[in-house]
C-alpha cells in the first residue's frame, strides 16, 4: 500500500498520515523480525498476531470510532476462532473416518492372527503333553533303579570311589598312602586357617566399637583444638599488651596511659590466631614422637603393597578404590592408570582403567583436588572409547575434571564420529571451552548445535574476540545464514564482518562457492542491494573486490562478476587497465 497515494484521501491531517506511516513501519518491522517472508495470503498464526496488534493501535488512535472498531475486531476474532475450531473438528473427523475405513482390514488381520495363535497353542499343548509323558517315564525308571540298587549298597560296605578327588590323580585316589598324605595336607591347612582366624581376624563388633571410639576421640580433638585456639589468642593478646606497656614505659614522650591503652586494646580486639602462631612449643623436640612423621613411609609402603595384592588377585574394583583414596595421592597418577590399562581380560561391565578413573572422580569434591590434565584426558578417552557418554556427562557437569582445550577437542571428535551423541558432546565441549577461555571454539560448538543467537551473545560480550576468531567459527560451521548474521547489525551494534571481507577470505578454498552464493543472494535481493553492500564495505578494498570479480568470472559466475565490475567502475577515480585477455584489474584513484 502506498501511503502518499491511497491513504491521503482517507486521512487528511498530518498526524493521521504520520500515524499511518508508523503503523506500516510497525507491521513491516514485526514481519521482518518474525521472518514472515511467505506470500500475504498464506495462513500463519504470527501474521494474524501482527495485524491484530496493528488493529489495536488503530482502535487506540481513533477514539471516536472505538466502539465500532472494537465490534469489528471482535467479529474478526470470533470468525477466526470459528475457522480454527472447524479446522480442528475437520482434522478429527478425517482421523476418525480413516480409522473407520481401516477397521475392516484390521479386524480381518486380527482374526487371521487369532487363528494362527490358536494353531500354535494347540501345537505347544501337544508338545507339552509329550514331554510330560517322557518325564514321567524317566522318573519311574530312575525310581525303580534306585530301589533295586539300595539292597546291594547296604551289603557292600567297601565302596569304590566313583569320581576323582580334587588335587589327586585317579591312580593316587586309589592309593591309601597318597590319600593319607592328602589328608595330612588338609589338616595342616585347616590348622593354619584357624590360627589366622585367631591372630588376624576379629569379630565385626570390635570394628564397630573402634569406629565409635574413633568418633569420640575426633570430637574430643576438635574440642581441644577450639580451646587451644582460644588460649593461643589470649596468649598472643597478653604478649602484645605486655610489649606495648614496656615500650610505653621506656619512651621519653609518653601519652596518657588511658589513651594509650584504649588504642592498643582496639588493636588487640582485631587480632586472630594464625597457623604459624605457636607459643612454648619446640617442634623439633616432638617431631620424632609424632606417629604421622615416624611411620609415614611405612604406612605408604603397606598401602602400596595392599594395592599390589588386590591388583594381582584380580580384584580390580577394590584396587581402584584403594588407589583413589591413597594418602598424599601416591597412586593417583598416570602410572597407575597405565597399569590398569594393561589389563585385557576382566570380569564385569566396566574395564579396569575406567573403574580406576571413576573411583578418582567419586573420591574428590567438585573443583578440588581434581585429576591432572593428562589423567583427565586419558580417563575421558577411555570412557568414550567404551561408549560411556553418561559418565563423561557427569564428570564434566559436576566439575570432576581438569578442564583443558584438548579435552574439549576429544569430546567434539567423538561427537563427530557418533551422530547419536553429537549434540551431547557439543554441549559438554562448550562447558570445557568456556571454562578454559577458548571462546572461539565455545562459540563454534554453539553454532553447530543451532544456538546461533547464544553464540553471538557470547561473541559480542567478549572483548577478546577477533576477526580471525569470527572466520574460524565461520569456517567450522559454514552456512549462508551464519554469513548473513556476521554481516548484519546485532542489537544496534555494528556487524563483526563485512561481505567483501568474508568473500575475499574464502577465495580459492573449499567454501568459495558458498561466498559466491552469498553475493548472488544479495544481488537477487533487489535494485541497489549489491551496490550498497560494496560501497559501504570498509573492511574490503577496491583491489580485493576486483579479485573477487575476477574469481567469479573464472568460476562461471559471469553475470555476478560483470555487476561487481560495473559497480566499481561507476565510482569516480576508478579506471580499468587491461593486462590480460581474460582478467581486469581495478585501480583506485588517489584523491588529493
Amino acid at each position: 500500500m502506498d501511503v502518499e497515494d491511497e491513504d491521503v484521501a482517507l486521512f487528511r491531517t498530518s498526524s493521521d498520515i504520520n500515524f499511518l506511516k508508523s503503523l506500516h513501519e510497525f507491521i513491516s518491522s514485526e514481519k521482518e523480525r518474525l521472518r514472515l517472508r511467505g506470500p500475504a495470503g498464506a495462513p500463519d498464526e504470527r501474521r494474524y498476531a501482527v495485524y491484530s496488534a496493528a488493529f489495536d493501535k488503530v482502535i487506540d488512535y481513533a477514539t471516536a470510532y472505538e466502539p465500532i472498531l472494537t465490534a469489528i475486531k471482535k467479529e474478526y476474532d470470533e470468525f477466526i476462532a470459528a475457522v480454527k475450531t472447524n479446522d480442528r473438528k475437520a482434522k478429527l473427523a478425517r482421523g476418525k473416518l480413516k480409522a473407520l475405513v481401516t477397521q475392516p482390514t484390521s479386524l480381518m488381520y486380527c482374526q487371521k492372527r487369532a487363528a494362527q495363535l490358536q494353531e500354535r497353542i494347540a501345537v505347544i499343548q501337544r508338545d507339552t503333553a509329550e514331554v510330560q509323558a517322557k518325564t514321567n517315564r524317566l522318573q519311574d525308571c530312575r525310581k525303580n533303579r534306585r530301589d533295586s540298587q539300595q539292597p546291594e549298597a547296604l551289603d557292600d560296605q567297601a565302596q569304590i570311589p566313583v569320581g576323582q578327588i580334587p588335587g589327586l590323580k585317579f591312580e593316587e585316589s586309589l592309593n591309601p598312602e597318597a590319600l593319607d598324605e592328602h589328608l595330612k595336607f588338609f589338616k595342616q591347612k585347616r590348622a593354619d586357617l584357624l590360627s589366622k582366624k585367631k591372630s588376624q581376624y576379629v569379630p565385626a563388633q570390635v570394628k564397630r566399637e573402634l569406629v565409635i571410639e574413633m568418633k569420640s576421640t575426633l570430637n574430643q580433638r576438635d574440642e581441644l583444638g577450639l580451646e587451644n585456639n582460644k588460649l593461643q589468642l589470649r596468649c598472643k593478646q597478653l604478649t602484645f599488651l605486655n610489649e606495648a606497656i614496656s615500650s610505653w614505659e621506656k619512651s621519653a614522650s609518653r601519652p596518657p596511659l588511658l589513651e594509650f591503652l584504649d588504642s592498643e586494646l582496639e588493636r588487640i580486639s582485631e587480632m586472630k590466631v594464625c597457623k604459624t602462631d605457636s607459643y612454648g612449643i619446640n617442634k623439633d623436640v616432638f617431631e620424632e614422637d609424632d606417629p604421622c612423621k615416624v611411620r609415614e613411609s611405612e604406612l605408604l609402603m603397606d598401602y602400596i603393597e595392599r594395592f599390589s595384592d588386590l591388583f594381582e588377585a584380580g580384584e580390580y574394583e577394590a584396587a581402584a578404590y584403594h588407589a583413589a583414596k591413597s594418602p598424599h595421592g601416591v597412586l593417583r597418577n598416570m602410572e597407575t592408570m597405565e597399569q590398569f590399562k594393561s589389563v585385557t581380560m576382566f570380569e564385569g561391565e566396566l574395564p579396569p582403567a575406567l573403574l580406576f578413573f571413576q573411583a578418582l572422580t567419586i573420591s574428590v569434591q567438585p573443583g578440588k583436588h581434581l585429576p591432572g590434565e593428562v589423567l583427565s584426558l586419558e580417563g575421558v578417552r577411555c570412557a568414550l572409547q567404551h561408549g560411556y557418554i553418561q559418565l563423561v556427562t557427569f564428570w564434566v557437569t559436576q566439575h570432576r575434571l581438569t578442564y583443558i582445550e584438548e579435552l574439549g577437542d576429544v569430546i567434539c571428535s567423538h561427537g563427530a564420529e557418533d551422530p547419536r551423541v553429537a549434540d551431547t558432546c557439543l554441549a559438554l565441549a562448550h562447558i570445557v571451552y568456556t571454562a578454559c577461555g577458548v571462546l572461539r571454539k565455545a562459540a563454534l560448538s554453539m553454532c553447530r548445535r543451532g544456538l546461533t543467537s547464544g553464540a553471538f551473545e557470547l561473541i559480542y560480550k567478549s572483548r577478546d574476540f577477533t576477526v580471525e576468531d569470527c572466520m574460524f567459527v565461520l569456517r567450522g560451521c559454514p552456512s549462508l545464514d551464519l554469513m548473513q548474521d556476521f554481516t548484519q547489525l546485532y542489537e544496534g551494534k555494528p556487524a563483526l564482518l563485512s561481505v567483501g571481507f568474508i568473500c575475499h577470505s574464502l577465495l580459492k578454498s573449499d567454501l568459495e562457492d558458498l561466498a559466491f552464493q552469498l553475493l548472488q543472494k544479495i544481488y537477487a535481493g533487489g535494485q541497489g542491494a549489491l551496490e550498497k553492500t560494496i560501497l559501504n564495505d570498509v573492511m574490503c578494498s577496491t583491489e580485493s573486490w576486483s579479485e573477487i570479480a575476477t574469481r567469479c568470472e573464472q568460476r562461471g559466475w559471469h553475470q555476478l562478476a560483470q555487476k561487481i565490475i560495473s559497480i566499481l567502475l561507476s565510482q569516480p577515480g576508478a579506471v580499468c587497465l587491461s593486462q590480460e585477455q581474460d582478467s581486469v584489474e581495478l585501480m583506485e584513484h588517489v584523491f588529493m
